[in-house]
């Protein structure tokens, strides 16, 4: 029976999966009261989450054949060389065997994925907790020496749980990211483009192992602030972008500063499958600044059209941006 778990299922947070663990060893205590069964069914009552969380993991049980604590019955003597186990100590350890399961097997070949507009929020088994922007798809993949995740496509926010003896690493294409208690911020737009800002905390950024680029490039350390942007177009660069707009998305806006129309439309269309075009580069090049809520393409396009003086025409889902007179427009917009 396998255990990876389906594409589009929930994420089920650690105090679920603990509870889960801890009624599957209770059930196989042979010293369990009476109204365990009962106590189990009103809890699976409460939520479709302790539902699918006691499912996970008594397919973890079956799984793990070796597993099968049994506190010795009253009057009965240890083993000599073994301690005897309190029930309640057998419960705990088995619940804690069980986790051990469900880190090393469920959470093997895992992905999380956005749709176009949606973000999520998830828990990962260590604690480390991930925002998923849109449009983004990762796989988790934790085994006992690392805890790694890659970034296939989109923008993530990761807070790591600092785990000293357990990294945590990001792969982004052909760059790996070594990180331990730290908040940073990773974005893939597609197959050549990639930036890593990092919030708090410490990051190293290097080629991933096997690249061919490993002994050729030092790994690039950032500081809270710093932001590494590394494309095919040119030199990998480290700035300093102002941390509230790199992070508007987590809040559900979007933030422009002088920001030319042409890449201010791309941005707005990340969130939305309904597209604004730019008709030419000439207005493409005009600055735009201000917030903008993410998704909400038909504000921007009546903001945009009454500051610079353009026309917007449907063709079909689409709204292609064109100028409207012949004259200049105003060159920024705020």
């Amino acid at each position: 029976m396998s255990l990876t778990r389906r594409q589009n299922e929930p994420v089920l947070s650690e105090e679920v999966r603990v509870e889960a663990a801890t009624w599957i060893a209770r059930l196989h205590d042979e010293r369990h009261d009476r109204d365990v069964e009962t106590k189990l069914r009103a809890w699976l009552s409460k939520s479709e989450d302790h539902r699918r969380a006691f499912d996970r993991m008594t397919q973890a049980w079956e799984q793990a054949g070796e597993i099968r604590l049994r506190a010795p019955n009253d009057g009965s003597t240890a083993p000599k060389g073994r301690s005897r186990f309190a029930p309640w100590a057998a419960a705990a350890l088995a619940a804690v065997l069980v986790l051990v399961v469900i880190t090393s097997v469920y959470w093997r070949d895992n992905a999380l994925i956005t749709a176009v507009g949606q973000q999520r929020v998830r828990v990962l088994p260590d604690g480390t907790r991930v925002l998923l922007n849109t449009d983004t798809r990762i796989e988790v993949n934790y085994d006992k020496y690392f805890r790694r995740v890659r970034l296939v496509r989109g923008e993530t926010s990761f807070d790591v749980s600092k785990h000293p003896t357990w990294p945590f690493l990001v792969s982004v294409g052909d760059h790996e990211i070594r990180a331990l208690g730290t908040s940073f911020i990773v974005r893939h737009d597609n197959d050549q483009d990639l930036s890593v800002t990092l919030v708090d905390g410490r990051i190293s950024v290097a080629p991933a192992p096997g690249t061919g680029e490993t002994l050729q490039q030092e790994p690039q350390v950032l500081v809270p602030g710093q932001r590494l942007i590394i494309s095919q177009h040119h030199a990998p660069a480290v700035d300093r972008p102002e941390l509230s707009r790199v992070t508007a998305w987590e809040r559900g806006r979007v933030e422009f500063d002088e920001t030319p129309l042409e890449d201010a439309a791309a941005e707005m269309n990340r969130y939305t499958t309904t597209r604004i075009i730019v008709s030419d580069t000439g207005i493409g090049q005009l600055r735009i600044g201000g917030v903008f809520r993410a998704g909400d393409s038909g504000e921007f396009v009546k903001i945009v059209t009454a500051a610079f003086g353009l026309r917007a025409e449907r063709n079909g889902s689409d709204t292609v941006l064109s100028r409207s007179t012949p004259q200049s427009p105003t060159p920024t917009v705020r």
